[in-house]
């Protein structure tokens, strides 16, 4: 058994699994990766022994266990890469805090009207509350871009764990048809040309569950 277990669920709809999933595979942390289908009748019997809140992600390392996806990135780069999951200056790390963790808790819409889902592909009309919420996007995207990106193509320039965050987004957007500006469509694109993103939603197309299910279990 490594060192190292990620706890996550079916590739193809917990968006909140890739986050943490995304950031070891950038930072070649090795790592065990135990995955549990949702939405079964077994489920909550399966990660009992793993999450104290019966919710995937959750990353246990020796004797810690943590979950909640951004929790979870947190402790990776606190204790596996010291530190290196966060932009090096100050002010740039609290604005990938910042960003990171508004994209974790806002949102409503479009976790609800546009899931993660690999193996769909097909324009659907957001309603005006995700209009706004995209554009929320969109901004937040070309802003951090201008503003910080200049060394990279990432929020930062550099990969972190606020791409990590918005990896999922950038999946659901391509998959519904979002409308972005310039910037933040180039931003997208260059998130799911990564190969290890390209890698997880080749997986989770290959996945059997139902399309009926959806991540809002995931956290």
């Amino acid at each position: 058994m490594k060192d190292i277990r990620l706890v996550i669920g079916n590739k193809n709809y917990s968006s909140w699994s890739m986050c943490p999933w995304l950031l070891l595979k950038m930072f070649d942390v090795d790592f065990e990766e135990i995955q549990i289908a949702l939405f079964q009748d077994n489920t909550a019997e399966k990660l009992g022994p793993y999450s104290p809140s019966l919710k995937v992600p959750v990353l246990l390392h020796q004797d810690t266990t943590v979950w909640d996806s951004l929790a979870i990135c947190e402790y990776i780069s606190e204790s596996l890469l010291a530190g290196a999951g966060w932009p090096t200056s100050s002010k740039r790390r609290a604005n990938a805090r910042s960003v990171s963790a508004e994209i974790h808790s806002e949102f409503v819409a479009l976790k609800k009207e546009w899931p993660l889902n690999c193996k769909a592909s097909y324009r659907l009309n957001p309603s005006n509350d995700l209009k706004n919420e995209i554009a929320r996007i969109d901004a937040i995207w070309s802003c951090c871009r201008r503003r910080f990106g200049e060394n990279g193509n990432y929020l930062y320039g550099r990969f972190s764990i606020a791409d990590c965050m918005f990896t999922p987004v950038a999946a659901c957007f391509e998959t519904y048809g979002a409308e972005l500006s310039k910037d933040a469509n180039t931003y997208m694109k260059n998130l799911l040309d990564n190969p290890f993103v390209q890698q997880w939603i080749s997986l989770g197309r290959k996945e059997k569950e139902p399309l009926s299910i959806v991540y809002a279990s995931s956290a």
